[in-house]
């Protein structure tokens, strides 16, 4: 019974990171700015052919349902892309973070187990 009820959360578990994923692309493409203009910087001397190069590298050149499809193709693969920002893999940009969240994680539940709690008990 516990294993069927498991699986019933995976199975909704799924359909639910895909809306978020697709969330996010489309949250990203309405975004103002180009993100080829975000990754040129201020400089203002760039070819066509470097535009059209990093937009192709993107994928920016094609239509908004292929770049989705791309996408949602590539985080099926583990693959979440490159930063325009950054230009380096997400999952780099991400596992080079952990650390520090798991920090910050440890410390809210440190403070949570030290000074709230025992403010809520008391005040029961």
């Amino acid at each position: 019974m516990k294993g069927i009820k498991i699986l019933e959360r995976i199975l909704i578990a799924i359909p639910t990171m895909l809306a978020i994923a697709i969330l996010v692309f489309v949250l990203m493409r309405i975004m103002p700015g180009d993100p080829v203009d975000k990754m040129m910087g201020e400089s203002g001397n760039v070819s066509i052919e470097e535009v059209q190069a990093l937009e192709k590298e993107f994928y920016l050149d094609l239509p908004l349902f292929e770049q989705l499809k791309i996408f949602v193709i590539g985080i099926f693969h583990g693959d979440l892309g490159t930063s325009f920002q950054e230009r380096r893999p997400v999952w780099d940009i991400i596992i080079e973070r952990v650390p520090a969240t798991i920090e910050l994680a440890l410390g809210a539940l440190i403070f949570f187990l030290i000074v709230a709690m025992p403010i809520g008990s008391s005040l029961q």
